[in-house]
């Protein structure tokens, strides 16, 4: 109404167009040309039917609106558009609930394909099912055997048990036992250790020098003849001057001394290199008063001496060590070997 009054041109410059109502037949064509194309079934004239209920459908309410119109005093518009809404809403529905319909059935039918593929597996299983029930029965009987003879074994491994911790107990004193006779060999060598190290020490600080030194004598003093004897007869030479200038003057002199073998020498070697060790002079202090690398010499051979009276007494209890260890590894591999027979 407003409006209206602001404008009047909505009013003045306004044509209204009256459209007559549509007859039955023009209705029933349009029906029928909307439904050509949709799949209604195989009946004859199936789609002129159905347009027929359309047009009773419209005429009815238009006829019912004129109705209320009397009776009431309200208006009930019927227009063409709602006829041709009526048709579309029907095409699109009909479409709709047969997609839903189609959906429906498809779930129905994987569902019975669920169902026949389901059952036929069942048939098998049940077939594997009285399979399994025979096996599990020859499972069972055969269990009731091994159990019979599980016993039988349990017993006789809990006395192998008992047997294998004595064993057990008595190679843990015999280990002690060499470990002690290990200790006690290592004690003796260590008292010569010392000495040989030192020895070792002295002989690694001689250069040519001091080995010229040597070999410049013509004739030279006591005590450095008697430590080269010593030294000669260490290395299985002629104790004789002549010979010792001769070693000297080997490149490799120092270094055959530094790497002799000191566990094989010979009693008779040894008890010569006693002999002179045992004379008054052949100290190292004395020595080194007319020649320090003599000094080194005496003190080298004085450690092979004592080296070797000490290897001596030391090889014996290394070899029963020795012997005792392999006995006692032989009884260690039978202990764990029934240690692994019993796990």
């Amino acid at each position: 109404r407003n409006w209206i009054r602001q404008y009047p041109a909505l009013v003045n410059c306004t044509t209204i167009n009256w459209f007559s109502e549509w007859p039955r037949e023009a209705l029933l064509e349009v029906a029928e040309k909307y439904l050509v194309g949709v799949d209604l079934g195989t009946q004859e004239n199936i789609h002129r039917k159905v347009a027929k209920i359309f047009v009773t459908m419209h005429w009815s309410v238009a006829r019912y609106s004129q109705k209320m119109l009397l009776e009431l005093r309200r208006h009930n518009y019927v227009t063409p558009t709602n006829y041709l809404e009526l048709v579309s809403g029907y095409k699109r529905l009909l479409g709709e609930k047969r997609e839903e319909l189609l959906d429906q059935a498809n779930k129905l039918r994987t569902g019975l394909f669920k169902i026949d593929e389901t059952r036929e597996k069942v048939e098998v299983m049940s077939l594997e099912l009285e399979d399994a029930k025979k096996k599990v029965a020859e499972f069972q009987k055969q269990c009731e055997e091994y159990l019979v003879i599980i016993v039988q074994q349990k017993r006789e491994a809990d006395e192998q048990q008992k047997a294998v911790t004595a064993n057990s107990e008595k190679i843990a004193v015999e280990e002690v036992k060499c470990q002690a006779l290990a200790d006690n060999a290592q004690k003796d060598l260590e008292e010569a250790l010392p000495a040989l190290e030192e020895a070792m020490r002295a002989l690694e600080s001689l250069n040519k020098k001091d080995i010229g030194e040597i070999k410049s004598y013509g004739r030279p003093p006591a005590q450095v003849e008697m430590v080269m004897q010593a030294v000669m007869i260490l290395r299985g030479n002629e104790p004789s001057w002549a010979e010792a200038k001769r070693q000297l003057g080997e490149q490799n002199f120092i270094k055959s001394l530094i790497h002799f073998d000191k566990d094989n020498i010979s009693d008779k070697v040894l008890k010569k290199i006693g002999a002179y060790c045992a004379q008054p002079d052949f100290q190292p202090d004395i020595i080194g008063r007319v020649s320090l690398a003599a000094k080194s010499l005496c003190m080298w051979v004085r450690a092979m001496e004592l080296y070797g009276r000490l290897y001596r007494v030391v090889e014996p209890k290394r070899i029963r060590m020795n012997v005792a260890l392999a006995q006692l590894q032989e009884k260690q591999a039978a202990l764990a070997e029934a240690q692994e027979k019993l796990r």
